[in-house]
C-alpha cells in the first residue's frame, strides 16, 4: 500500500543581532514577495539507490520550483496545510511535486552576514508530512535544510536538519489521511550564526524522493522578510502598565533569565512582568529545540520605554456572513493611534497567525495586535460572530416550448425559502453577470438566483430552465379504399424522428379520434405530435375513403367434360367496374381462357374501380367428368350406295382422341387407314371396290380425359 505525504516548511528567518535587540536588515526577495526567484539558485537532479543526491543547477522549473501567490483557504491536498505560509506574506515556494521517480529538488540563497552582527540567529518555522514506505532510513523521502558556510567549505554543523519520514519522529501525530501518514504542526527550530559576522552563507532547502523511485515527497518553503527580533514585546510605551514579552512558539523548553543569569524568570514562551521593568533592562532567553531538531540557543532582548502612547481601539464584535468577513476594515480599529502596524491572531499571545484575517469564516474571538513605530504594542480581542445564509428553496419551472418564455420571478419557484429576501437573477453562480430580462427567459439553460437577508446575507442556488423546441411535423394526406390507417408511418414521413402520435377529431386536439387506425369516413383529421421535451406540434390530415366496387357472382351450372364454363358471364355488376379472372385469392395467376374454362375449381374475379380500389369475388365451377371410352363397331356394312349402311363407321361414349383406325383384308393387306373420327371407310381400295367378304380392324387412340389408352378391335362382313 501506498501513502501520500507533503513536506511543508514556513520558514521566517530572523537575522538577529544578539547585542540587545538590534534588528537586521533583510536580504532582498528572501521571502519570494517579488512573486518569482530573484536571488534564488534552483537545481534539480536526482536521488540514486544508496542515497547519494545529485542535483545541476537550472532555471526555475514549472511544478518543480514554484512560487504561489496566496489564496483563500487554498489547502495541500494531502497534509490540509495552508500552501502559503499563515504569517501574513503573499508568496510561498512550492519546491518539488507529487510525481514519483526518485527526483530531487533544491534552492539556495547566498548572503553575506553583517560585520558588526556577532552574535547572529536564523529562525524558521516549518510543518512537515510524510509519506512513510518503511524503506531503510537512507532510502525514504526526506526534506533537509541546511546552512554552507562558503569560505570553510563546509555546512554549519547546528543549522542542518533532515527531517526522514518515519513514525517515530517527535512531536508528530497520526494523520486522518490515511495509516501511516504522520505530520507534524507548524514549529520553530534556532540556528546560532555565532562568530559569523561578515562571512558569507548559503541558505538550502532541499526535497528528495524515496531511493527506490516509488514514494515522493515535497516541501512549501517561506521566509519572513519582517527581519525583526524573535523576542517580542519588549518596547513599552507611556501609559502601560506591565511588559509581556513573547519567543517563538513550538520548542520543548523555555528559560527566561535576568541579565546576569542569576535568577530564572519564566519557563514558557511568554514573559509577563507587572509593573513594567525599568527603561534599558536586559533580559536573556535559553530555548532548547526537541531532540534532534536544531541546536540550544540563547537569544537576548533590552527593554525599551518609549514616551509615545499607544491607543488601540477595537470593537467588541463584528457581525457577518458565513462566507466571511474581514478584521481589516478601518472601522473595526477606528479611533486608534495613528500610523499602527496590525497583526491578527487566534489567540491571546499573538503565536498564532490567522491564516486570513480577509476572510474570516469561522465565528469566535480573534485578537488584533497593534505596533507602533517605537515597537510598542497591544492586543485586544474582537468577537466575530456569523450568521447563516439564507435558505433558498428552489422549485425548478415547469418546461415551456418555443417561443412560450419562463419567468423566473414567479413566487413559486422560491416557495418555501426564508421569507423577507429580496431576489436578483444572474447567469453565473458567482452571481457577477445579471440577467436582463429574468421574467421572460427564452433559452433553456441554467440560470442562477441571489437571495439576499435583511442582514445583507446571501446565497445563490442554480435554477433549471428547460425550454424545448416544438417538433417538426410532417403530415402527407392520405386516401384509401374502404378502410385506411391513420398511424401508418407513411403518413409523418419526413417529421422529427422519436416522436409520439396521438390523433384527433378536432384541431384543439380535445377530442381523441377512437380508432385512428381503421378510418372509414373521408375527412379532415388532426395528427399531434410530441419530443421527449415535451413540445408538440398539430397538422390536419385529409383521408380520402373510395367505395369498394359493387357486384355479384352467380355460380355457373355444372357441366359435363369437354364442355366448358364461361367465366365472364357469372356476375352481374355496373359496367364501369373493370375485370379480370384470377386462380388465386391475392389476384398473382391469371385464368388463360376465363371464356372457356374446362377443370373444376374455385376461381376469382376482381372488380376495379376508376380510383383502383377492387374487390375480389370466388367463384365455383364444376365440370364433371365424362364416361370411359367405349367403342361401338357394326358387324356388316353395305356400301351400295343406297344411302342405308353405305360406310363402316363406329360410335363411341366418353371422350376420345383417336390416333389411328386400319383396316386389313383377309391377307393381311391393309385397305384403309383413318386419324379422324369423321373419316369413314366406302368400301373401296385403291379407288375400286373392294370385295364382298370379312375384314379385321384395329383402332387406337386415348381417352381424353383419363388420360388412358384405348385399344380396340374386331371383324366387319362386306356385303354388297
Amino acid at each position: 500500500m501506498k501513502f501520500y505525504s507533503a513536506f511543508i516548511g514556513c520558514l521566517i528567518l530572523f537575522l538577529t543581532n544578539h547585542v540587545f535587540g538590534q534588528a537586521s536588515q533583510c536580504p532582498q526577495n528572501i521571502g519570494f514577495e517579488t512573486g518569482d526567484l530573484q536571488n534564488w539558485q534552483c537545481y534539480i537532479g536526482n536521488i540514486d539507490r544508496a542515497g547519494n543526491i545529485t542535483v545541476n543547477p537550472s532555471s526555475p522549473v514549472p511544478g518543480r520550483h514554484t512560487v504561489l501567490k496566496y489564496q483563500n483557504n487554498q489547502l495541500d491536498p494531502y497534509g490540509q496545510f495552508p500552501v502559503t505560509c499563515p504569517n501574513g506574506s503573499l508568496y510561498s515556494l512550492k519546491l518539488g511535486n507529487d510525481q514519483t521517480g526518485a527526483q530531487a529538488e533544491r534552492v539556495s540563497y547566498t548572503f553575506t552576514v553583517p560585520n558588526n552582527q556577532a552574535n547572529y540567529s536564523i529562525i524558521y518555522n516549518y510543518a512537515v508530512v510524510f509519506q512513510n514506505p518503511n524503506h531503510a532510513s537512507y532510502e525514504q523521502p526526506k526534506f533537509t535544510a541546511r546552512v554552507f558556510d562558503v569560505a570553510s567549505n563546509q555546512y554549519v554543523n547546528c543549522g542542518s536538519f533532515e527531517f526522514v519520514a518515519s513514525s517515530g519522529l517527535p512531536g508528530f501525530q497520526q494523520s486522518s489521511f490515511g495509516n501511516g501518514v504522520v505530520y507534524k504542526p507548524w514549529a520553530p527550530i534556532t540556528i546560532n550564526l555565532f562568530g559569523y559576522s561578515g562571512k558569507t552563507l548559503r541558505l538550502e532547502f532541499t526535497t528528495n524522493d524515496c531511493t527506490l523511485g516509488g514514494h515522493f515527497g515535497y516541501a512549501y518553503v517561506d521566509v519572513n522578510e519582517n527581519c525583526a527580533s524573535p523576542i517580542t514585546g519588549n518596547t513599552y510605551c507611556a501609559g502601560n502598565s506591565f511588559l509581556k514579552m513573547s519567543a517563538p512558539a513550538g520548542f520543548k523548553e523555555y528559560y527566561w533569565y535576568n541579565d546576569d543569569f542569576s535568577k530564572v524568570l519564566g519557563t514558557s514562551n511568554t514573559l509577563t512582568i507587572s509593573p513594567a521593568p525599568p527603561d534599558q533592562t536586559h533580559y536573556a532567553l535559553r530555548i532548547v529545540p526537541f531532540p534532534g531538531l536544531g541546536c540550544e540557543d540563547t537569544l537576548y532582548t533590552t527593554v525599551n520605554a518609549s514616551p509615545d502612547i499607544l491607543t488601540l481601539n477595537v470593537q467588541d464584535s463584528i457581525s457577518g456572513c458565513e462566507s466571511g468577513v474581514s478584521l481589516k476594515g478601518k472601522d473595526i480599529t477606528a479611533g486608534s493611534s495613528s500610523n499602527l502596524t496590525y497583526s491578527y491572531f487566534t489567540d491571546p499571545d499573538a503565536q498564532n497567525y490567522v491564516p486570513d484575517a480577509e476572510h474570516v469564516i469561522v465565528s469566535g474571538t480573534y485578537y488584533i495586535q497593534a505596533v507602533n513605530a517605537a515597537g510598542c504594542s497591544d492586543i485586544k480581542p474582537i468577537k466575530v460572530i456569523l450568521n447563516k445564509a439564507p435558505s433558498i428553496l428552489i422549485t425548478n419551472p415547469g418546461p415551456v416550448c418555443a417561443p412560450d418564455k419562463v419567468d423566473l420571478t414567479q413566487s413559486k419557484i422560491t416557495a418555501g425559502s426564508n421569507s423577507a429576501l429580496t431576489y436578483t437573477y444572474w447567469k453565473d453562480k458567482n452571481a457577477t453577470v445579471p440577467l436582463t430580462s429574468p421574467q421572460a427567459i427564452d433559452s433553456a439553460g441554467t440560470y442562477y438566483i441571489k437571495g439576499v437577508n435583511t442582514i445583507g446575507c446571501s446565497t445563490v442556488v442554480p435554477v433549471n430552465v428547460v425550454i424545448g423546441q416544438k417538433p417538426v411535423l410532417v403530415v402527407n394526406n392520405v386516401s384509401s379504399c374502404a378502410v385506411l390507417s391513420l398511424t401508418s408511418a407513411s403518413v409523418t414521413t419526413g417529421s422529427d424522428p422519436n416522436l409520439t402520435y396521438s390523433y384527433w377529431t378536432d384541431a384543439a386536439a380535445t377530442n381523441p379520434l377512437p380508432s385512428p387506425d381503421q378510418i372509414t369516413t373521408s375527412g379532415t383529421y388532426y395528427i399531434k405530435a410530441a419530443n421527449a421535451a415535451g413540445c408538440s406540434s398539430i397538422s390536419p390530415v385529409v383521408a380520402q375513403i373510395f367505395p369498394l366496387p359493387a357486384f355479384k357472382i352467380t355460380n355457373p351450372l355444372p357441366v359435363v367434360f369437354p364442355a366448358t364454363v364461361d367465366l365472364t358471364v357469372t356476375y352481374t355488376g355496373s359496367n364501369n367496374l373493370t375485370y379480370t379472372y384470377w386462380k388465386d385469392t391475392a389476384a398473382k395467376m391469371a385464368v388463360d381462357n376465363p371464356d372457356a374454362v374446362q377443370k373444376s375449381g374455385i376461381y376469382y374475379i376482381k372488380a376495379a374501380t376508376a380510383a383502383g380500389c377492387t374487390l375480389i369475388l370466388p367463384v365455383s365451377v364444376i365440370i364433371n367428368p365424362p364416361p370411359v371410352v367405349k367403342i361401338i363397331a357394326p358387324n356388316v356394312f353395305t356400301p351400295n350406295g343406297d344411302g342405308t349402311n353405305d360406310f363402316f363407321k363406329f360410335s363411341f361414349e366418353g371422350v376420345l382422341q383417336l390416333n389411328y383406325l386400319k383396316i386389313y383384308n383377309r391377307y393381311g393387306q391393309q385397305v384403309f387407314e383413318t386419324k379422324q373420327l369423321t373419316d369413314y371407310w366406302d368400301g373401296t381400295f385403291n379407288g375400286s371396290k373392294a370385295p364382298v367378304g370379312a375384314y379385321y380392324w384395329v383402332l387406337e387412340g386415348s381417352d381424353s380425359y383419363r388420360k388412358e389408352r384405348v385399344v380396340k378391335s374386331g371383324s366387319i362382313t362386306l356385303i354388297r
